[in-house]
C-alpha cells in the first residue's frame, strides 16, 4: 500500500475502493447500492471501530466517491468516516505524510470532515477495540485472565489440560508447536528435546523482557533442573 498525492484517489486503497464501487454498482455482475455498500462494511468488519491506516483511507474514498456522484453518505457511513479522518488527523498519522504536502492532507481531512457534518474529537483508545490481532480488550485483561487460567490449571485435582484452562487459542497453538513431533518419542528423547524447546521459548521471552544474560540462566537451570 502507498499513497502518492493528498487526493482520496491517489492510494492504492482508493484506487480499489473505486474498482469494487465500479464493480459493485456499474459492473456486469453490479448488486445494487444498498448490496454495495452492505459488502463495503462486511469487509471493514470490526476495523471501522478502531481503525487502521488501510481501513481509514477506505472508508474516506468511499465518502469521496458518494460527493462525486452526487449520492448522500448514509449515517452509518458518516459516522465511520468521522471516526476514520479524526483518525488520520492525529500528529502521528499526519507526520507519517511527506512534509510538504502535511499541511494539504490535514486540510483536506478537516474539509471532508465538516462536508459529512462531523466534529473533531480524540480518537477512541483503540484498546477498547478488538483489532483481530488482540486476544484482550487491555493489558490488565489480559493478565488477570492468563493468570486465572493459570491458578485453575495448578489448583485442578485433574489433568485438564491448557485447553479445560481457559487458554486462549494462541497457547493452545504454541503448545502444539512445541510438543510437534516429539510426543511420541521414547521418554528420554522427549524430555531433552522438551526442555530445549522450552530453553528456547525462555530465550524469547527474555529478549522481549530485556532479561539480563544471568536473569537468563536462572531461567533455564529452573526449567532443566
Amino acid at each position: 500500500m502507498g499513497a502518492w498525492g493528498v487526493d482520496p484517489f491517489d492510494c492504492d486503497e482508493g484506487v480499489e475502493i473505486r474498482e469494487k464501487w465500479n464493480e459493485w454498482l456499474d459492473g456486469v455482475h453490479s448488486v445494487g447500492y444498498e448490496e454495495a455498500i452492505k459488502r463495503f462494511f462486511a469487509h471493514w468488519g470490526d476495523a471501522i471501530n478502531y481503525g487502521d491506516t488501510v481501513t481509514n483511507n477506505e472508508i474516506i474514498a468511499l465518502v469521496a466517491l458518494h460527493f462525486e456522484y452526487g449520492k448522500e453518505v448514509p449515517k452509518m457511513l458518516a459516522k465511520a468516516a468521522e471516526d476514520a479522518i479524526n483518525r488520520e488527523l492525529e500528529v502521528t498519522e499526519i507526520s507519517s505524510w511527506k512534509e510538504s504536502i502535511q499541511q494539504a492532507r490535514k486540510d483536506f481531512l478537516i474539509g471532508l470532515l465538516e462536508k459529512i457534518g462531523g466534529i473533531r474529537k480524540k480518537p477512541k483508545n483503540p484498546n477498547f477495540f478488538l483489532d483481530p490481532a488482540l486476544q484482550f480488550r487491555s493489558m490488565n485483561s489480559a493478565k488477570k485472565s492468563l493468570l486465572s487460567s493459570f491458578r485453575k490449571l495448578k489448583t485442578s485435582k485433574t489433568r485438564i489440560g491448557l485447553s479445560g484452562a481457559g487458554f486462549p487459542s494462541f497457547m493452545l497453538t504454541l503448545d502444539r508447536l512445541m510438543n510437534h513431533r516429539i510426543w511420541e518419542k521414547d521418554s528420554n528423547i522427549y524430555i531433552q528435546a522438551s526442555n530445549e524447546r522450552l530453553i528456547m521459548l525462555a530465550t524469547y521471552i527474555a529478549i522481549g523482557a530485556n532479561y539480563t544474560e544471568d536473569e537468563l540462566k536462572a531461567l533455564m537451570d529452573r526449567i532443566t533442573r
